[in-house]
């Protein structure tokens, strides 16, 4: 008997623990599964976009924007609060009527020279400004038609004087008609600062911006405009600030510019990528792709000159960070998952506009936010053009034969730069010459056998005409003229293949309608 009761004993004692380790493991496990946030669905969630202009934003992209991506909010810059002669005033008014047909949010930020001052400037003084400006701006756009919702601060506080913040909402707060809703964005930077807690109890809900966490001040610093680590981290933050919340994502390129030595000259968010990749004076140097899908490219100036208004000189090097449809859908997936109950929306930087080439498209936006995959499409369009060539080619061309050849990326996916080739097919011996923009070259080519493929050869034995492009990103056309010695027969036919910016072929062969001239 005595030999039996200690292991009664142990097997007991035994089967205690079990049973305790197990309610530890389900009591964690309930945990977890409550501590986790419902993952929203993508038609659940509000779409938002923010407009950075001085002009208006234009009613077509508004329509755009609404038909195609269902926004429901736009924040529109109304202007900057500066600071001169110890004096603030609102300078760079936009212009333009305000838009109808969505809840508007206008939305004030400040030049460097009240940020120079932010620790010397009474809070009061600059919320009694911004107020002002806003009952003129709302009474404004009460005349044009426009629903004007709320004010939004755009004002890139340092962080240890975010006290100073929260005395400006609170005694802006004070001085807004009741029913305004008050809002802020918010630098990445003050998601670990106490005080944050502080400044957003005067605000109706805030839009922190999970991109341009860091800025590269030396060309070998490669910093990615946003990465889904550090957008997973700024989720999670907003989420346990339990404040409800806009995610700002990024839909726009930047371009730095870095002298020879590798210091910081200029940083642009506002530059055509197709120019810059384009331009025979900047040679490829570097190439890398980002785990968020966006691309990094590296020019080097061969000379002194301009691209696309910006001043380089030779040994210069030009940095464009490219963002992408797949590497804003990634970000839009971790904001679903991980946003939790106080997500308001996803809200886009910048508003597609058609002038704006360095932003992405409308359909672009559409795709990634919708969590679809980016498609491939070049589209191929020639035309028989009926102009006199004689300034252009010389008097021996034939008017008849001078062909307008059109390639438009009609698709969400960008190519790689340099990888996008057209043949085109043309009458053996038929090509003269080319009038084409910068960034493309062409190419006569032969086709010798069935296995080989076609070959650069003589233009007067050739049936090919290979153009290469640098560069055609979504929602760009590009134009050249062929001469050609004799017609082009009805239709054509046109090899397109080119590598996407998800590392995707891109192979197709289409026949192509010449259309006919006006005469």
């Amino acid at each position: 008997m005595r030999s039996a009761l200690p292991f009664r004993l142990a097997t007991s004692r035994m089967a205690r623990v079990g049973y305790a380790v197990l309610v530890i493991t389900l009591v964690s496990l309930v945990s977890i599964f409550q501590g986790k946030p419902r993952v929203w669905a993508v038609d659940e969630v509000p779409v938002a976009f923010w407009a950075w202009r001085t002009q208006s934003p234009d009613r077509s992209d508004i329509r755009a924007a609404i038909e195609k991506a269902h926004a429901q909010v736009l924040f529109l810059r109304a202007g900057q609060i500066d600071y001169h002669d110890g004096k603030l005033r609102r300078i760079r008014p936009l212009t333009g009527s305000l838009s109808q047909g969505i809840k508007l949010h206008l939305v004030y930020n400040t030049t460097r020279a009240v940020l120079e001052e932010l620790e010397s400037i009474d809070p009061q003084i600059l919320a009694t400004e911004i107020s002002r400006v806003y009952r003129e701006d709302s009474e404004r756009a009460r005349r044009d038609g426009a629903e004007v919702r709320g004010l939004q601060l755009d004002i890139d506080f340092p962080t240890r004087l975010l006290a100073r913040y929260e005395q400006t909402l609170n005694a802006l707060r004070k001085d807004l008609q009741p029913g305004t809703e008050l809002s802020i964005t918010g630098l990445p930077t003050w998601m670990d600062s106490q005080a944050l807690h502080s400044v957003l109890q005067d605000v109706d809900f805030w839009v922190p911006q999970f991109y341009g966490a860091e800025t590269p001040t030396h060309s070998s610093q490669i910093v990615p405009i946003s990465s889904p680590k550090s957008i997973t981290y700024f989720v999670n933050k907003a989420r346990q600030l339990d404040k409800p919340f806009y995610a700002g994502l990024a839909a726009y390129s930047v371009a730095l510019l870095y002298s020879a030595s590798g210091s910081l000259i200029s940083l642009r968010g506002d530059m055509n990528p197709a120019l810059i990749a384009s331009d025979p004076n900047l040679e490829l140097s570097n190439q890398r792709s980002f785990e968020s899908a966006e691309r990094r490219y590296a020019f080097r100036a061969k000379a002194d000159g301009v691209t696309d208004g910006l001043n380089m000189h030779a040994g210069d090097v030009l940095v464009l960070d490219l963002p992408g449809a797949e590497s804003l859908r990634i970000a839009a997936r971790i904001t679903r998952e991980l946003g939790g109950k106080q997500l308001l929306g996803i809200c886009v930087f910048r508003l597609p506009a058609r002038d704006d080439p360095a932003t992405l498209t409308v359909e672009q936006v559409t795709e990634a936010l919708n969590d679809r995959n980016s498609v491939a499409n070049i589209e191929v369009h020639i035309k028989a053009e009926s102009q006199d060539p004689k300034t252009q080619f010389g008097s021996g061309a034939n008017p008849n034969n001078i062909h307008k050849l059109t390639l438009k990326n009609s698709g969400t996916a960008s190519p790689l730069v340099g990888s996008l080739m057209v043949d085109l097919s043309v009458p053996a011996g038929s090509f003269e010459a080319i009038l084409a923009q910068p960034g493309v070259s062409i190419q006569p080519m032969c086709v010798i056998g069935a296995t080989t493929g076609p070959q650069p050869c003589n233009q007067r034995r050739a049936t090919l005409l290979r153009l290469t492009t640098r560069f055609l990103p979504p929602g760009q056309t590009l134009t050249t003229s062929l001469v050609l010695n004799r017609a082009l027969s009805r239709t054509t036919s046109a090899s397109i293949a080119m590598q996407t910016d998800t590392d995707q072929t891109y192979s197709v062969q289409r026949e192509v309608l010449i259309e006919a001239g006006v005469k």
